[in-house]
Parts: structure tokens; sequence; C-alpha cells
């Protein structure tokens, strides 16, 4: 019977003994690249970094459930695809248990016989599956597969180990980093629309004498109408009111179609 089994996380070796193949990884800089790509640097050096490894996978579990995030080869998407769809698998069962697990034949195992026979028939041999957890939380898993039997051994588990251990904290601090950019992004861009949006109001108050709250339901049914964003509309009233675009074609009392009808 081909060998195969499970291992705590305790097992983890040293951090220090990380492989020399594995140096690069140290240099990613968070910022210089989109999460993405750091994504798929790790699946990269993990594949390229333990010896038995011909294909690899990060699954990551989102709100709408476990997903591949990086792959090296359509094989390694498609084999991930197939625990997902099962909901079982090594990989989700690292990720539930926070274990290694290792599986030396998908012809004879037993634990994931769907899986198994979806890996075999896509030519997976054999499995290496880590945990991937920071802080005791489980982020997703690392999938490795071998397109022979008994690709792995105990001195790829333990490579494999030590590289799932820092590829989870990059991973966190990556995404910690890009969610505080997006945050960031989106508060300047929220700034920046209301602050045009504010200068047109004021537009219409000024030439119309329209209320502050009139003057943003003008606004707002322009956009309606038009069927384009709100700040956009006001991009517009206040570039033509500056003279940028070359004329004062927004309303005045006498010209109410172009943004629909106003209410003082």
């Amino acid at each position: 019977m081909a060998y195969s089994q499970s291992r705590s996380v305790d097992a983890v070796p040293d951090a220090k003994d990380i492989p020399n193949g594995f140096i690069p990884f140290a240099n990613l800089v968070l910022g210089e690249e989109t999460l993405d790509v750091t994504l798929q640097h790790i699946v990269d050096l993990a594949c390229a970094g333990v010896v038995g490894c011909s294909m690899a996978g990060l699954t990551l579990l989102e709100r709408g459930g476990p997903m591949t995030a990086a792959a090296t080869s359509d094989v390694a998407l498609r084999v991930d695809l197939a625990q997902y769809v099962e909901n079982s698998g090594p990989c989700l069962d690292a990720y539930r248990r926070q274990v290694f697990n290792r599986i030396t034949s998908t012809d004879t195992e037993k634990r994931w016989p769907e899986f198994c026979l979806a890996a075999a028939a896509s030519g997976v041999h054999s499995t290496l599956s880590f945990p991937l957890i920071v802080a005791g939380d489980g982020l997703g898993a690392l999938n490795l597969y071998s397109d022979v039997e008994s690709g792995f051994d105990e001195i790829d588990e333990r490579t494999g180990a030590v590289f799932a251990a820092h590829a989870a904290v990059a991973l966190a601090n990556a995404r910690s980093y890009w969610r505080n950019e997006e945050l960031r992004h989106n508060l300047e861009l929220a700034l920046e629309t209301r602050g045009v949006i504010d200068q047109a109001k004021g537009i219409l108050i000024a030439r119309e004498g329209f209320s502050a709250d009139a003057a943003f339901d003008v606004l707002k049914r322009a956009s309606q109408r038009t069927n384009r964003k709100l700040h956009e509309i006001a991009q517009e009233m206040v570039e033509s009111a500056s003279g940028s675009q070359g004329g004062d074609d927004w309303p005045t009392s006498g010209n109410h179609d172009e943004i629909g009808e106003m209410d003082r």
C-alpha cells in the first residue's frame, strides 16, 4: 500500500532552515508588485524549491468559498478545482485541520477518492498540502503536485513546511498592504468626488438660487437620466463653468431639460 500521512503543523522545522532556493522569496518587497504577482511568485518559488514538485497551486479561503489565487499550470488549477467541487481533498483538509497532508499515490490513496480519481486522470500521482497559518488563523493552503508516484519524501515535506510558514506571513502582509492601499485610494476618491460635487452644487445655488438639497437632487436626477456617475456629471459642470470646455452649456433658468426638472 502506498504511504500517506497527515502531520501536525507543530512539526514545522525552524524557519532558519529555509533552503537557498527560496532566498529570492525574502527579497519580495510589498508595494513594488500587485498582490496577484506576489502570489504567483510564491507558487513559482515553491515549485522550484521543492525537488519533487512538478506544479503548484495556492488556495485562499474567501467569502464565496475556496479559490485558487495562483498556480503554475492549468493542470494545477484543474486539480485544485476538483477539491472545491467535491468540498473534499488534501488541500481543504490541510486548511481545516491545520495539518500537512502527503499522498504518495493518488491511485491507491483511500482518504479522498473523488479527488484522487480526478488528480490521477490529470496526471498528478502524488501530492503535498500545507496550511497557510499566521497567529493561529488559517488563510488557505499551498498545494504541491508531482507527476510521478512517491514524488515527495520527508525532506520535501520539511522543505515545503518551512516555505509554507514563510509564505503565510508574506501572504498576510501582502493582503494587509493592498487592502490598506485600496482603502486609502477609495478614501482619496471619496474626498475628491465629494469636493467636485460640492462645487457643482455651489454653481447651481449661485446661478439658480437652489437650496443645497435641491441642487444635489438636480445632480442626482441628471446622473440617473444619463446613466452616468454623479461625480462625472458634477465634474463636467465645474469644467464648463470654469471655461475649460469652451462653453457654458450647463442649465440656467431657461435650459432645464438637459439635466431634468429643477425644483427650487
